[in-house]
């Protein structure tokens, strides 16, 4: 599984995208990633917002895409809100997300 990318330390793009399979223990792996500039999630139906602490780490991080992650909410983009070299930043989709949620990233 993902353990097998822990040794790609030099990885700047990685898109998982539709990896139904994909948990939050998952991404404690990737979270080792620390070069990654681009990291797609997208319909990862298990990602929660506990998935998005192991995430913190990524601060190199210009695009995530995190559309159709059913499992996130306000308190998962508390997290999100320390990538502060985001430029781009998907959230389609995610119908746990509110406006309250969407005010955390700003400030």
């Amino acid at each position: 599984g993902l353990l097998a990318l822990a040794s790609l330390t030099a990885l700047t793009i990685l898109d998982l995208s539709h990896c139904n399979q994909l948990s939050d223990n998952g991404l404690r792996t990737v979270s080792g990633l620390t070069n990654l500039t681009s990291l797609d999630l997208s319909h990862c139906n298990l990602v929660s917002d506990g998935g998005l602490l192991a995430l913190a780490s990524l601060t190199a991080l210009t695009i995530l895409d995190l559309s159709h992650c059913n499992q996130l909410s306000d308190n998962g983009l508390r997290t999100v809100s320390g990538l502060t070299n985001l430029t781009s930043l998907d959230l389609s989709h995610c119908n746990l997300v509110s406006d309250g949620g969407l005010l955390a990233l700003a400030s």
